[in-house]
């Protein structure tokens, strides 16, 4: 039976033709030669396959690293300012104690009960009358430059500065006094 099949297809292929009509007519190949190659075939090779993702990891691992190395020590410079911002406030909430400390010795020194009683101790006694006096602003001025009480060392600087503001005031005031 398979001889039989197989012989049968041979006859329908020998009466196969290629072309349009009984002129052109021509018998199909059946097989064709075979083409030889120009460069022999390189024998395969089973390639290991790559290790992609261990790469993947270990480059991962290294960001993830380097991330958490750069997090710690931005933490560490964040909490040494932190400790200098709070030494720096304790100099702060420090001088400001001193300050007010200072301030209620000057009140204390400056209050006119105290100077009283200082003054008592000295043997000064209350005035029993007050007398104002004025002095001629040109005195004063005589006084200054001749070197009398409110100038010291450096004193002629004060003086020429007090002259001029004298003068402006007089330039003013149209001469009166």
């Amino acid at each position: 039976m398979a001889m039989a099949a197989r012989s049968e297809r041979a006859m329908t292929v020998r009466s196969r033709v290629h072309g349009g009509g009984a002129a052109e007519a021509r018998a199909m190949v059946k097989r064709t030669a075979p083409v030889a190659h120009i460069t022999p075939r390189p024998t395969l090779v089973v390639v290991p396959r790559r290790r992609r993702a261990a790469r993947l990891i270990a480059v991962g691992c290294t960001v993830v690293f380097g991330l958490m190395l750069g997090a710690a020590a931005f933490q560490t410079q964040l909490a040494g300012r932190q400790l200098t911002l709070d030494s720096l406030d304790r100099n702060i909430r420090g001088a400001h104690e001193q300050y007010d400390v200072l301030r209620r010795e000057r009140a204390e020194l400056r209050s006119p009960g105290r100077l009283a009683a200082e003054a008592i101790n000295l043997g000064m006694v209350p005035a029993s009358q007050t007398e104002f006096v004025s002095v001629d602003p040109d005195v004063v001025s005589v006084v200054q430059r001749a070197g009398g009480a409110g100038t010291g060392a450096g004193g002629d600087a004060t003086a020429d500065e007090e002259f001029e503001q004298y003068a402006d005031v007089k330039a003013q005031a149209g001469g009166a006094p």
